[in-house]
């Protein structure tokens, strides 16, 4: 219990309830219990609160940098005045825990000049992508179809013939398809992935939920692509992928997600979230041939808010300094 707020908040991942009222709210499942329970796994320290038209889940992330409140596409809020009553208590529950500011990303009708009225400052780096690739998936099924690209329908109209076959799991022990495409994707492009256990961990605790799904695609039994996708009431996300790099030429990974995209209108979600995407207008972007291929399947771009910060402690304007000075650095 906060000694300076009227909310309790809770450190437990609450009942059913919450999920429906975050998802009527229209909140991101990165808000959902399911979320939490996969974060509390991991032991992370939680807090779960809600009040007069909000509600939020936030992570206590400690670092040697700063200790800070993380709310993941939170908090949600239905106006302007319900956002403001969250983040009264938001920075009340960081002073309590001895953080110097909150993280955020708003999913409420506000306004980026709102937000600065507010005294939030944006973050130096994004942790959820602000620009996102959704489908609308109450189309026609022929019509989305039509929205791919003539390749990817061939591809999916003929991975019998090319031997490649689809499959969708909820056992956690098929992970192991997952992790060896991850760890190719790594090595191929240069990157540090989460360690194991993170996906490990992900699969034991969301796939027996059903508020996961995990993908593997075969070509003549060998496992050569795998996703693992996140399932709301409305929407699906797609989490982490990967293909084998040898495998290309069958193009698994394009079966793959055409499946997860038809696959999703048969559960009866309505959006088939491809997440983080380059601006149109930057084609030397990182992301712009990953872009190039999620494109490839139709869809539309979403913009967010963005990362936020809160400042609650007089430290955080000497954390951001020391922040912006490293990260100079490094370039």
């Amino acid at each position: 219990m906060s000694q300076h707020s009227p909310i309790a908040w809770s450190d437990e991942v609450p009942g059913r309830s919450w999920d429906d009222d975050l998802f009527a709210r229209g909140g991101h499942f990165l808000q959902s219990t399911h979320w939490g329970a996969f974060n509390q796994q991991l032991g992370r320290k939680l807090f779960f609160g809600q009040g007069p038209g909000w509600q939020c889940f936030a992570i206590l992330e400690r670092s040697n940098k700063a200790t800070r409140l993380y709310c993941p596409y939170g908090p949600v809020a239905e106006n302007l005045v319900s956002y403001q009553l969250a983040i009264v208590e938001l920075k009340a529950l960081a002073q309590d825990q001895g953080a110097i500011f909150v993280r955020m990303e708003p999913w409420a009708p506000v306004t980026k000049a709102d937000l600065q009225q507010l005294r939030h400052r944006p973050a130096l780096k994004e942790i959820q992508p602000s620009l996102v690739l959704q489908q609308d998936l109450t189309k026609p099924r022929d019509q989305i179809l039509r929205e791919m690209s003539k390749n990817n329908r061939q591809r999916y109209r003929n991975a019998a013939k090319a031997g490649v076959r689809i499959e969708a799991s909820h056992d956690p022990g098929d992970v192991d398809a997952l992790l060896m495409v991850l760890h190719e994707v790594a090595a191929h492009n240069h990157i540090v992935q989460h360690p194991d256990d993170y996906f490990r961990t992900m699969a034991q605790v969301l796939l027996p939920r059903d508020a996961a799904t995990l993908y593997i695609a075969r070509h003549h039994d060998e496992p050569v692509s795998a996703a693992i996708v996140f399932d709301g009431p409305t929407t699906r996300h797609v989490g982490h992928s990967g293909s084998m790099h040898a495998h290309r030429y069958v193009h698994p990974g394009a079966i793959m997600r055409a499946t997860m995209v038809l696959d999703a209108q048969d559960r009866g979600q309505k959006i088939f979230d491809s997440l983080g995407v380059a601006p149109p207008d930057e084609p030397e972007h990182a992301w712009a041939g990953l872009t190039r291929f999620k494109l490839s399947f139709g869809g539309d771009y979403r913009h967010y808010l963005g990362t936020w910060e809160l400042p609650v402690s007089p430290l955080y304007h000497a954390y951001r300094s020391v922040y912006l000075a490293y990260s100079a650095t490094r370039r």
